[in-house]
C-alpha cells in the first residue's frame, strides 16, 4: 500500500481543520480547536444531523466505559491507535481521558498512545502523565510500524486491548485491512480489538454522501470511508466478536446514571472482538 499524502494533522496547521481537532469541538471541548474546526463542526450539523455533536459525545462516553470495563477484567496492556486530544475532563459529559479512565481501575496499567497529529501528540506527552505511559507518532497506514511502535513500548506476547475509536474510517480498505491483518499476526491470544465507526447502516443514501463530502470538504480532502455494519464486521472477521456484538455506541455497555441520548441520530457502531488462539 502506498501512502504518499501525509496523515491527518501530520504537520502543525492551525487554519485547516483537522479531524482531531473537530473532533474535540463536537465533544464540547471547544478550548481544544481553532476557528476552522469550530466552523466545521456548525456545517457538519447542518450537512449530517444537528446532533452529530452529540454523536461524538456518546462515542467518547462508550469507549470510557469499554476500558473500564476492560480494566475491571485484569487487562494491563492498552494501545489507544489514534488517541486524540486530551481533554481533561474538558467537555460536555466531562469524560476523564481514556488512560486516566483505565488507570483509576488499575493503576499498573502500560498505556501507549499512538496518533498522526502532530499538535495531538505534543498535548499527550505534556498531559498524558506516569512512568507506564508512552506516546508515539505514527501514521496507521504503515502497520508495519505501528506494530512496531507497540512491541517497542508493550509485551506483545501478552494480551493487549488495542483501541481503534473512530479512526478505521479514516482508512481506506487496504490500509484496514492490513492493520487488521498485522494485530493478529502479532498479538497474543486473548487480545482486545475496541473500535467504533461512523456507519451508513438504516441510514438515507443521499444523506450519507452529502455528509462524506461535506466532511471531506471540510478537512482538506482527507478523506472518510462510510461503511455498513457488515462492512465493519467483515474488517475484524479474523477475531472472534464479544457476545455484546455490533451495537450503536448508546447501546454498548450502557450505564443508567448517564444522559439519555438522542437515539435517532446516526450514531457510531461499536464492537469488542478478540484475538482466538490460533
Amino acid at each position: 500500500m502506498t501512502t504518499d499524502s501525509a496523515p491527518p494533522g501530520d504537520t502543525f496547521d492551525p487554519t485547516t481543520a483537522v479531524p482531531a481537532r473537530t473532533y474535540a469541538a463536537l465533544r464540547g471541548a471547544s478550548k481544544e480547536a481553532f476557528g476552522p474546526d469550530r466552523e466545521a463542526v456548525d456545517k457538519l450539523k447542518k450537512a449530517i444531523h444537528d446532533k452529530v455533536d452529540e454523536v461524538a459525545q456518546e462515542n467518547a462516553a462508550a469507549l470510557v466505559r469499554a476500558v473500564r470495563h476492560l480494566a475491571s477484567e485484569g487487562h494491563l496492556q492498552f494501545a489507544d491507535l489514534g488517541c486524540g486530544k486530551p481533554v481533561q475532563g474538558g467537555d460536555t459529559l466531562e469524560l476523564p481521558d481514556l488512560y486516566e479512565a483505565g488507570v483509576a481501575v488499575r493503576p499498573e496499567i502500560q498505556w501507549l498512545a499512538l496518533d498522526s497529529d502532530e499538535l495531538v501528540v505534543t498535548t499527550c506527552r505534556a498531559l498524558l502523565r506516569g512512568p507506564a505511559v508512552h506516546v508515539v507518532q505514527q501514521d496507521l497506514r504503515r502497520s508495519a510500524a505501528v506494530l512496531d511502535a507497540m512491541g517497542t513500548h508493550l509485551r506483545l506476547d501478552r494480551p493487549v486491548v488495542v483501541i481503534l475509536g473512530a479512526v478505521l474510517h479514516f482508512l481506506d480498505d487496504g490500509h484496514a485491512n492490513d492493520l487488521m491483518f498485522a494485530l493478529r499476526a502479532r498479538l497474543a491470544p486473548d487480545s482486545v480489538l475496541v473500535l467504533t465507526h461512523v456507519t451508513g447502516h438504516g441510514m438515507d443514501p443521499a444523506r450519507i454522501k452529502s455528509g462524506q463530502v461535506a466532511y471531506e470538504q471540510l478537512h482538506g480532502g482527507i478523506p472518510i470511508y462510510v461503511r455498513s455494519r457488515d462492512e465493519i464486521v467483515d474488517l475484524v472477521r479474523d477475531f472472534r466478536l464479544h457476545n455484546t456484538g455490533v451495537l450503536p455506541t448508546i447501546d454498548f455497555l450502557p450505564d443508567p446514571t448517564e444522559r439519555t441520548p438522542e437515539r435517532d441520530a446516526p450514531h457510531f457502531l461499536m464492537l469488542m472482538a478478540k484475538r482466538p488462539e490460533a
